[in-house]
Formats: C-alpha cells, structure tokens, sequence
C-alpha cells in the first residue's frame, strides 16, 4: 500500500490549535509572519522550505515557523 503524508501550511492560528489537541490527522506548519506581499512571501518560504521539511522528516506535527 502507498503511504501519502499531507501537511496543511496556513497561516491562522486554529489550525495550529487543532494539531495540538488531536490525535490523528495532517501535520500543520504554522507560517506566523505578519501580513505581507505575496512575492515576499514566497521568497520567505523557499528559503524557510529545507527547515520546514526537516522539521516534518522527524515526525514534527506542528511546525511553527517566525
């Protein structure tokens, strides 16, 4: 059986909530910077991209990234 793993990358802070109190379920990176363009912002997240993946590799659930 293929085994998928999913990660949902938002920037509200609910979602991070609802990883903390669940059991099961995707693993959340919490993007917590303030609101700004959207070049930059995809300029912050390619370099952010190997931590984040690292983070994952380990079996992080929630990874919160300033």
């Amino acid at each position: 059986m293929l085994s998928v793993g999913a990660a949902i990358i938002t920037k509200d802070e609910d979602f991070a909530q609802r990883r903390i109190l669940a059991t099961a379920g995707p693993a959340v990176v919490w993007i917590r910077l303030p609101n700004t363009r959207r070049r930059d912002l995809i300029l912050w997240f390619e370099a952010a991209h190997p931590d984040i993946l690292a983070a994952l590799g380990r079996g992080e659930t929630l990874v919160e990234v300033t």
